[in-house]
């Protein structure tokens, strides 16, 4: 396998009232393609501060982050578009479902940000779906769906375009431990069958316990425990 992510003595400092708090104090971390990667460690350690960097969903105060050898600082504006529609997905706590969109409908909506044609997105959408366990429920509105499934919809969703890498915050952060459990499992069988790579935030250790590597952040630097 050969690098897909790297961070070099990544910082984020943020003003509040004046004063600099340093969320992130030199973060180095590297992650390979198709690797299945845990990051845990206490509220307010840094672990959604570094995700949001890794995402370009916020700016580095110093440092870089290399994806595939190249620094996101570098990207012009069509490869930073680029990077948000193909290259990550995104799967948050909150599943940020449209709520008249029906599941397929929600599962789409990537493909047809991009271009792609309503047979192509249905078709790669149902197969997502099937995936996730949830073929019976193309048609159903989020609100007809258990929290489960409407977090199974949303990691669907961000598989459409064929992320290199998907980034998960909390995902199981509001389910009860029955569906926990299940997508622990699922996380684990989506990177056996795409080989896509999973960096995944969470306070669930046996979520942290499916993954292929663990790693903490603690005090705002990463460790690796293997």
């Amino acid at each position: 396998m050969s690098s897909l992510l790297r961070t070099v003595d990544l910082r984020r400092v943020f003003s509040e009232t004046g004063e600099q708090l340093e969320i992130l104090k030199g973060v180095n971390f590297s992650m390979e393609e198709g690797e299945l990667v845990a990051l845990t460690g206490s509220s307010g350690s840094g672990k959604s501060t570094f995700l949001n960097l890794v995402g370009m969903l916020d700016t580095p105060t110093s440092g870089e982050i290399l994806f595939k050898g190249k620094p996101l600082s570098k990207f012009n504006s069509d490869e930073r578009d680029a990077y948000h529609r193909f290259k990550v997905g995104f799967v948050f706590q909150f599943h940020h479902l449209l709520s008249e969109f029906t599941a397929i409908e929600n599962v789409c909506v990537p493909g047809r940000i991009v271009g792609q044609s309503e047979k192509e997105c249905r078709e790669r959408g149902e197969m997502l779906l099937e995936t996730v366990g949830l073929k019976d429920r193309l048609r159903h509105l989020p609100r007809e769906l258990s929290g489960g499934e409407r977090q199974r919809i949303a990691i669907a969703r961000a598989l459409m375009n064929h992320p290199d890498l998907v980034l998960a915050d909390e995902p199981s952060g509001n389910l009860d431990e029955a569906n926990s459990a299940k997508l622990n499992e699922l996380f684990g069988e989506l990177n056996e069958t795409f080989k896509q790579a999973f960096l995944i935030v969470t306070h669930d250790e046996k979520l942290a316990s499916f993954a292929k590597r663990r790693v903490v952040m603690h005090n705002g630097l990463i460790q690796d425990i293997g």
